[in-house]
């Protein structure tokens, strides 16, 4: 299979032709100058004769020699030997161009999908032609807009190896470039990944290439869904005036009754372990309406046969265009790569779309847990048949032989933190240590804030009277307003008396009616929601639904208990039927109460008889408690919380941000300055400005003049005193690209005085983001069937052809006109050679010194 990253480009070569090389004689003499130069030299010779005598060397035939020799030279010299090296020169065709589509509907395909077809149609054409008639080529790709094929990107670029390979002997691989040179510049090719089409657009940028008859043709290699047909077919017939013919390659396959993708995803990126947490699925479909599918969440650390374990799935109908699904998810104590996957139907044009990879980290947070328990006995061993017998058998926490407590449970984790109060009678309670001595001091949180730095409240045995009114009202606002946790264990904390008429009795799941009698009797227990979150056990849901079938009697408070009606029973006795185990969401917190007495000798029980591992059962049972109630408790500890008024949006909705700030003594305040900025989700997005609006009713002082909020820019949210909220008012632009798909507002308090300057508001007191989704149906996604009829009017109008083959388009490559420059001269003088001038010299040289040496010099 082809993959896009081993795609190159075609490198483009004019054939090789040899050069002819020959010899001109470019004497600098005339004929005249030759004969007067011959007739001196005769008259010289005829004076020495007469004059001189006979020569001294007559008979002396190796010194006659050596002066021929001497004067051939100097003779061929004044002759100007000069060697010609004449090349052909540069042949030329008219230019061939090339326009890709680039946009999304190209990465739809099965083993191949479109952009991998249309680059290997062009790289098969160019095999079959040869190397002379694969140049003169440029290569464009179009989307919201033209640009090279390539980008030139310096040394960020790739290069990525040829496909298929060749052996030593075989013609080179061609290269496609955006100009009609090549070079060695490291080049990349980018994924079609634009949202929408613009054939019409990146034709207009392209006819003032092709007119004045320099170029042969544009190849179009496009799957025929683009913007505005009507337009594309008359600028065809401009090309066609022009005797600029556009050749198409139809792209895709025609077949197919639509497509499923998965656009995006909304995941937490940092969540704590053993949590439930919400994936949000932003999805779109042609060609299915009203078809059932399902939506799946894969882990890829845990697999069943060969196939990745699946951990939570959603059937859905599927609507047409856009839409979105939630599902939930947990994690474990260990990061998770996961896959969320949508099922393909039959007949649909591409499955790679239909999963997206994500990952999840554990934010190790430590949860800070504060457990109310009592010294009184409370409780009763579930073999004693009698109440009285059994009275003081049990302390509400105390330890047994083994060490097993509700704060030794929980601190075995080592991302939780458990502080245990001890109530002393009435209103009076007193700090364990470690070793467990009451302190004299160090009681339940003397302020709000300090009670928000907790994540989870435990009502051991005991109730809400042990708190004064200010204290339950503390407790109140920390568990609707701010997500904290509430769990009641233990039959001495239903005691209806303890929360009669409190701030807390309205969130607890339970109605509790007026009871002479109070006390715990050993009963069976079942489990009748095991998928809950607080019996998962085990990794494994068959091992972790023996574990559950193994689950002791409990001892189970007599009081009369009533579920409401918006609570969830997790387990009922096996007799009656009667809740055991309630729970329910109270506001933005999580309330759990347990009929049945989970501490003390209870714990012991349980740490005893449940299960393989009894102890590490009962501890991890308290943990999962503890973990399901805090899961919405981080927004307790910020002094900063925002909101919106939508999951997600859609292009031209309002947005509406809503911010709460705290003081450092929790309540709250609108004495902050609250600024908020605009960021991009990726770090990828080299765009400019985010798909909001700036607001017509606040003041601009960046500068900026745009239309839309520039990345960067700041924004002050208004005072609401009513609501004692800040808050501001948006819109997000009609026209949102792919890119603008989702962004990240950082909202920040600030305290102190404003200096005036941008970025510089004073002294930081609470920070927090937001995310904001925008789920765009893009043009390119509306309809991803090709349009193979728009390409053959396309061809028909311009005067153009349908290319089905490769070979068509070689064929095309070989019949363009050739154009033959100037030859091209190269004259070097043959006597300007060393060897020459040090031969004469040595002529000379050697018939002088045998002259001397023979006494004639």
């Amino acid at each position: 299979m082809l993959s896009c990253q081993e795609i190159v480009g075609l490198r483009f070569a004019d054939a090789m032709i040899l050069a002819e090389t020959f010899v001109r004689w470019d004497s600098p003499l005339r004929r005249g100058a030759w004969l007067g130069l011959i007739a001196a030299a005769i008259l010289v010779w005829f004076l020495l004769r007469v004059f001189w005598g006979k020569s001294l060397v007559q008979g002396r035939t190796g010194l006659l020699l050596l002066r021929v020799a001497a004067v051939g030279i100097v003779m061929l010299i004044l002759m100007g030997p000069t060697i010609i090296d004449q090349q052909p020169g540069e042949t030329t065709r008219p230019r061939l161009i090339y326009l890709f589509d680039g946009s999304q509907s190209m990465q739809l395909g099965g083993e191949l999908d479109r952009w991998q077809q249309a680059i290997e149609f062009t790289r098969a054409a160019h095999e079959k032609a040869d190397a002379a008639y694969s140049g003169d080529v440029q290569a464009f790709r179009f989307g919201h807009r033209l640009e090279p094929f390539l980008d030139s990107s310096g040394d960020q670029a790739s290069r990525f190896p040829s496909k298929p390979r060749r052996s030593a002997g075989e013609t080179q691989d061609v290269r496609l470039v955006s100009s009609g040179e090549f070079g060695e510049a490291e080049t990349k090719i980018k994924e079609p990944d634009a949202s929408d089409s613009r054939l019409a657009d990146a034709l207009r940028q392209l006819l003032p290439q092709v007119r004045g008859q320099t170029a042969a043709g544009v190849v179009l290699l496009s799957d025929g869904r683009v913007r505005a047909s009507e337009s594309v077919e008359r600028l065809g017939e401009i090309f066609a005036k022009t005797e600029t013919p556009i050749h198409v390659v139809p792209i895709g396959q025609v077949g197919g009754s639509g497509d499923i993708a998965i656009v995006s995803l909304v995941v937490p990126t940092r969540v704590r372990k053993f949590t439930e947490n919400e994936v949000q699925v932003f999805l779109r479909s042609f060609g299915y309406p009203g078809q059932q599918t399902t939506l799946r969440i894969l882990r890829q650390s845990t697999k069943v046969g060969d196939e990745f374990a699946e951990i939570a799935s959603l059937p859905i109908t599927l609507t047409g265009g856009a839409q979105s699904a939630s599902l939930t998810f947990r994690v474990d104590d260990r990061p998770e790569d996961l896959i969320v996957v949508v099922d393909p139907i039959e007949g649909e044009l591409s499955t790679k779309n239909n999963r997206v990879e994500t990952h999840v980290e554990i934010d190790r947070t430590k949860v800070r847990v504060l457990s109310i328990e009592t010294d009184r006995p409370q409780a009763m061993q579930q073999q004693q048949t009698s109440f009285l017998g059994g009275l003081f058998s049990g302390l509400g926490n105390t330890a047994g032989s083994d060490g097993t407590s509700i704060q030794s449970s929980l601190q075995a984790d080592e991302d939780i933190e458990c502080t245990v109060l001890l109530s002393l009678g009435g209103q009076s309670l007193r700090r364990v240590t470690t070793n467990g001595t009451p302190q004299s001091t160090n009681g339940f949180p003397k302020t709000r804030a300090e009670l928000f730095a907790y994540d989870c409240v435990i009502f051991n045995e005991v109730t809400a009277s042990v708190l004064d009114e200010e204290q339950q009202q503390w407790l109140a606002q920390w568990i609707d307003g701010r997500g904290g946790g509430l769990i009641v264990t233990g039959a001495g904390a239903l005691d209806h008396r303890g929360w009669e008429e409190t701030a807390i009795e309205p969130l607890l799941p339970i109605t509790l009616q007026e009871s002479a009698a109070n006390y715990p009797l050993t009963t069976a227990v079942d489990v009748v929601e095991p998928l809950h979150p607080i019996w998962r056990l085990r990794m494994e849901r068959m091992l972790n639904d023996q574990i559950l079938k193994t689950l002791p009697s409990l001892s189970v408070s007599v009081n009369d208990v009533v579920a409401k009606p918006d609570a969830k029973v997790l387990a009922r006795s096996a007799d009656d039927g009667k809740p055991v185990m309630i729970s329910q969401r109270a506001g933005r917190g999580r309330v759990l109460v347990s009929a049945a007495s989970l501490s003390g000798t209870f714990l012991e029980a349980l740490a005893q008889n449940w299960g393989d591992q009894p102890e590490r059962v009962a501890a991890k049972f308290w943990r999962n408690m503890v973990y399901w109630a805090t899961e919405e408790s981080s927004t307790g500890r910020r002094r900063l919380v925002v909101s919106s008024n939508q999951r997600f949006y859609r292009p031209g909705q309002r947005l509406q941000v809503r911010a709460t700030s705290y003081d450092e003594a929790a309540r709250r305040t609108t004495g902050y300055r609250v600024w908020a900025m605009f960021e991009p989700e990726s770090l990828d997005d080299m765009s400019l400005y985010s798909p909001v609006l700036w607001p017509d009713n606040v003041v601009r002082e960046s500068g900026e003049v745009g239309p839309r909020i520039a990345w960067g820019e700041e924004l002050p949210l208004r005072v609401n005193p009513e609501e004692q909220i800040y808050e501001v008012d948006l819109m997000l632009s009609e026209s949102v690209a792919a890119a603008d798909s989702g962004m990240r507002i950082e909202l920040t308090a600030y305290e102190g005085e404003d200096t005036g300057m941008a970025f510089s508001h004073g002294t930081q007191v609470d920070s927090t983001s937001l995310a904001v989704q925008i789920l765009s149906d893009p043009f390119e996604q509306q309809n991803p069937l090709p349009n193979h009829e728009l390409l053959s009017r396309l061809a028909t109008v311009s005067g153009g052809k349908v290319l089905e083959n490769p070979e068509q388009l070689t064929e095309l490559l070989r019949e363009r006109e050739e154009y033959h420059g100037p030859s091209k001269i190269d004259a070097t003088p043959a006597w300007n050679r060393f060897w020459l001038w040090l031969g004469l010299i040595g002529l000379l040289t050697t018939e002088w010194i045998w002259r001397r040496s023979t006494g004639l010099a």
